[in-house]
């Protein structure tokens, strides 16, 4: 047998095991959390697909944040645990994420607060998915909310992105 094929077939059967459970618990891991998402936003829906309430167009919103930021953690734990598999060893990146975490946080202000402002969008239910807004120079429907940034879609077919740091006022026409 090759050198080559003999140290895989020994690394599979060292770590075979390790690898399957690692990406068991990764496919289940992310089909769990659409699962749950998709559970949730089932709770608060009346059944008529016609009309939006605002508690479904909340759930639809919310359900997108916690599916993007539910795909980071699973994503970095994955990789993390993949390379402490292949014998990596992972103290030195755990440290450094936390050092260029707090360097990131000082560095990035701004995106600091298209986060938190994102967050108190969603917390104090300004506007949804679906909702028809104007925030300063744009104005049309909400066709999609990030933690970091709105997107709105004018009458025309422009998509006009603005940062929730941005955001000094909202006229909402679909809340009255």
């Amino acid at each position: 047998m090759d050198f080559a094929v003999t140290k895989i077939y020994a690394f599979l059967l060292k770590n075979g095991a390790d690898l399957t459970l690692l990406l068991l618990l990764f496919f289940f891991g992310r089909s769990g959390l659409r699962h749950v998402v998709q559970r949730l936003a089932s709770l608060v829906d009346d059944g008529n697909d016609a009309v939006k309430t605002q508690k479904e167009k909340r759930a639809e919103t919310l359900g997108h944040i916690i599916l993007a930021s539910g795909n980071v953690v699973i994503y970095t734990i994955f990789l993390i645990t993949l390379l402490s598999i292949f014998g990596v060893d992972i103290r030195p990146i755990l440290a450094s994420a936390g050092v260029i975490g707090l360097a990131v946080g000082f560095g990035a202000q701004t995106l600091v607060k298209d986060f938190v402002s994102g967050l108190f969008i969603l917390i104090e239910n300004q506007y949804g998915i679906g909702d028809r807004v104007k925030i300063g120079n744009a104005e049309g429907v909400v066709a999609k909310i990030t933690m970091r940034s709105t997107v709105i879609k004018d009458d025309e077919g422009n998509r006009h992105y603005i940062s929730n740091g941005s955001i000094k006022s909202i006229i909402n026409s679909s809340q009255k």
